[in-house]
């Protein structure tokens, strides 16, 4: 890895724990210099843009948390029921508030037309439809609208409820149950 390689990822960490803390509201790149200890200009040269900037930061923050995932659940097939519990329990988590604060920043931003926001939550959509309809076990034929299902009613869930998700559990096991009555057998 090149020095200046280093550099962009040490600046990407940084200023991704500041978004996972703060969202996108104080996100100026003079304010992002200050916290990653640098100057705006020495950023455009890290970054040629505040939005490339963004998306390398963005795109970090949901390649670590997919590596959790993975890590979470491995790579065996799974019931579906099975998968969108757990993944509800973990969305509830303490340790993923920050993520899905910031998910929801984004979509918010995304929904009012902004660029940048539109492109990262599409593209961070798409990978998650794409890896949940890999580790669910449900005939080809309805893999993908299954797993658009079950991340849509979370998101749901989580736009209704986003101080207190534990108010969506009952439609979430709801959609379980619906998703195990129609399991393979």
């Amino acid at each position: 890895m090149t020095k200046k390689a280093r550099r962009q990822a040490q600046l990407v960490e940084q200023i991704a724990e500041h978004l996972l803390a703060h969202g996108l509201a104080d996100c100026g790149l003079r304010r992002l210099a200050e916290v990653a200890g640098t100057s705006d200009r020495m950023l455009l040269y890290y970054f040629q843009s505040k939005d490339a900037l963004l998306a390398a930061v963005l795109k970090q923050i949901s390649s670590s948390l997919a590596a959790s995932l993975v890590q979470a659940f491995g790579s065996r097939p799974q019931p579906p029921s099975e998968v969108l519990l757990h993944l509800w329990t973990m969305l509830k988590s303490e340790s993923m508030a920050p993520h899905l604060r910031l998910w929801l920043e984004l979509s918010a931003r995304a929904g009012r037309g902004d660029p940048l926001c539109v492109a990262v939550v599409s593209a961070i959509g798409a990978e998650w439809i794409n890896w949940t309809a890999g580790l669910i076990e449900v005939d080809d034929s309805r893999r993908r609208a299954t797993a658009m299902l079950m991340m849509s009613v979370m998101d749901g869930q989580a736009m209704i409820f986003p101080q207190d998700l534990a108010q969506g559990d009952c439609t979430i096991a709801l959609l379980a149950e619906l998703l195990a009555l129609r399991a393979p057998t």
